[in-house]
């Protein structure tokens, strides 16, 4: 990768590329150089605008108050040019302050970068993550794609079934992102192969751009902001060398590599001497699992020195503790995690994962205030309509989070918890008239959440208007089932581990977008300089074309670089809404023509179609 510059034309060549760079990473360790190049090529800057368009911060502005709509309505050659020019001559503004509430009551401070900065960083992180990923350790889950704090919960419950690793290590290191050391962070990223200058540059102006806080500016000396986009990122890779150092000490002990069947008899080897220690990992929350406790306390000593004098991190004495999951429960991710006699077989002990109480009970004080709102607003329907369905996504949310427990019984009991709090404000609303079932309907009656109340004949409490019916759900209605274990070749950057994600998870991949739009168009329309296509045009036609699944919305034809249109409903917009995918749909050649004149349509199949989109077409025109 020394001199080899890399310039994909079209979004699979940009593909072919990562996945190589994270193979070169995986299997030598041979350094990279002309990286920037890659960052300023259009397809790596299209992708990352892709990104942030998708994510919901991109409606929150930095100190300089812009936000990703200011720049979407520039025209692609001038958004292009600005990001190569803002690269060439990095300078990151500071990221506004701003605080959210934590768990345990207190604050939590979120640095949030200027728009173009987040670009940047998205660019910086597609182009670094191939290369982190392939250095990274198997069991570390948090921030990283195609990992999730299910299945670090799932590595721990086996580990403990498996291994009898009852004693647990829980680790709370103090201030962590405001704590991490620039140079360190820079070497770390020198040793893992990253060897373009510039881009280390870039990182440590990243680091050090200031955060403003009530005005004023505040120098970064030290840390990382929460709610950088490469914050995730460097922070994993700040604390990779710590999960090997804790791996080399069994999993990944040298002497398993001195065996000829390494998966087989490889751990064989190293118990014939060594204790089994077994580490998972989220961000900065980890445990450690031991078999005695004399290994947990001699292995906290070493972390301890480890982080100490390697990391310039402190271990929080109060919040870094050893426990007996047999005699008492372990706090990790929201999970309490315990170790119990197996019902079938009283000789085994099974490790079982319940909700963290004080958490649930957090939710369930914030979901029982907005049931009380629901009072304030009696008499105005489509409101409690929108309280409703904000309860509802509370509810779904922390029951999908924890359906990997054993949380059956605990359903129900926090079903009950908002049950009185339901009880008394439908009461309120009905003058304390009316009973029980006056009050609630069958869950397959409402109108929301169809799929997940249909055949269900519990009753639920309920507003009404025009004779439709929006009511709370329940946490039980959410199935219980158990903890998937990671497959440890799962990565977006090979063709094996996006099969196993596709298999895995159900979910479909996005069609080939840029190679499929014709060039010599692109031309025309950047050569006349229309302000409709404008950089929000191209980014939008590829959702558009994702959206409809590559086909015509009228006659259903398969879509090529031949036969596809992308057209406007309503040209007359105004700018910032004219090129929303609400407003673009894909079109073949044939109905496009048919659209713009007034030509008979002389087929059945969606003439219909055609027809109301020439009306559209005629009153824009109008």
């Amino acid at each position: 990768m020394k001199d080899k510059k890399q310039n994909p034309k079209n979004e699979n060549e940009l593909k072919t590329i990562l996945d190589s760079m994270y193979q070169i990473a995986k299997d030598t360790e041979k350094p990279f150089f002309n990286l920037i190049e890659l960052m300023k090529n259009e397809q790596t800057i299209m992708t990352a605008v892709h990104n942030i368009k998708g994510n919901k911060g991109s409606k929150t502005p930095g100190i300089d108050g812009k936000t990703i709509d200011d720049y979407l309505q520039l025209s692609r050659a001038e958004l292009l040019s600005l990001i190569r020019r803002s690269i060439n001559n990095y300078n990151p503004s500071p990221v506004r302050r701003k605080y959210i509430p934590k768990a345990n009551k207190g604050k939590r401070p979120l640095g949030i970068p200027t728009i173009m900065d987040r670009i940047i960083q998205e660019i910086t992180k597609v182009v670094l993550e191939p290369i982190a990923e392939a250095k990274f350790y198997h069991y570390s889950f948090g921030f990283r794609p195609m990992r999730s704090a299910e299945q670090a919960i799932a590595e721990i419950l086996e580990r403990i079934r498996r291994s009898k690793t009852y004693w647990i290590i829980e680790g709370d290191i103090k201030g962590f992102f405001d704590n991490i050391n620039h140079n360190k962070l820079i070497e770390m990223l020198w040793t893992m192969g990253i060897r373009d200058k510039r881009v280390l540059m870039m990182i440590k102006k990243m680091l050090k751009a200031g955060v403003m806080e009530e005005g004023n500016v505040r120098d970064s000396m030290t840390g990382t902001p929460q709610g950088g986009i490469i914050s995730p990122l460097l922070a994993n890779i700040y604390l990779n060398y710590f999960d090997w150092e804790v791996a080399k000490m069994f999993q990944e002990h040298p002497a398993r590599y001195k065996v000829k069947d390494v998966s087989r008899n490889g751990l064989q080897r190293v118990r014939q001497r060594h204790e089994d220690i077994f580490l998972v990992r989220y961000a900065d929350d980890w445990v450690v699992l031991c078999q005695t406790e004399e290994k947990a306390k001699k292995v906290l000593t070493k972390i301890e020195k480890y982080f100490s004098h390697k990391l310039s991190l402190e271990l929080s004495k109060e919040k870094t503790v050893i426990t007996d999951i047999r005699e008492d429960r372990a706090s990790f991710l929201g999970y309490w995690i315990y170790a119990e006699h197996d019902r079938l077989n009283k000789g085994k002990m099974q490790g079982k994962a319940i909700p963290n109480m004080d958490r649930a009970k957090e939710k369930i004080r914030e979901i029982n205030k907005e049931i009380r709102r629901l009072y304030t607003f009696r008499g105005n329907v489509p409101i409690q309509v929108e309280i409703i369905e904000r309860i509802n996504a509370k509810i779904v949310g922390v029951s999908n989070y924890y359906k990997i427990a054993n949380v059956s019984s605990i359903f129900r009991g926090l079903d009950k918890r908002i049950f009185y709090n339901q009880w008394r404000t439908w009461l309120r609303m009905n003058n304390l008239r009316g009973r029980y079932h006056s009050l609630t309907t069958p869950a397959k009656n409402l109108a929301n959440r169809r799929d997940r109340h249909k055949d269900r004949n519990c009753r639920l409490f309920y507003v009404e208007e025009l004779g439709v019916k929006v009511g709370i759900t329940k946490f039980a209605h959410t199935p219980k089932r158990n903890a998937m274990k990671v497959n440890l070749k799962l990565t977006p950057y090979t063709n094996e581990g996006r099969r196993i994600y596709k298999r895995t998870t159900g979910k479909r991949d996005g069609l080939d977008r840029p190679n499929l739009f014709n060039e010599e168009m692109d031309f025309y329309y950047l050569k006349n300089r229309y302000p409709i296509y404008n950089f929000e045009y191209f980014l939008n036609r590829e959702y558009t074309f994702n959206r409809d699944r590559g086909k015509c919305v009228c006659c259903s034809t398969a879509l090529n670089a031949g036969n596809l249109h992308i057209h406007h409903k309503q040209r007359n917009l105004p700018l910032v809404k004219v090129n929303k995918v609400s407003n673009l749909v894909s079109l073949c050649k044939t109905c496009h023509k048919l659209i713009h004149n007034d030509n008979p349509v002389d087929y059945k199949k969606g003439s219909k179609k055609i027809l109301r989109l020439r009306e559209l077409n005629q009153m824009a025109k109008n």
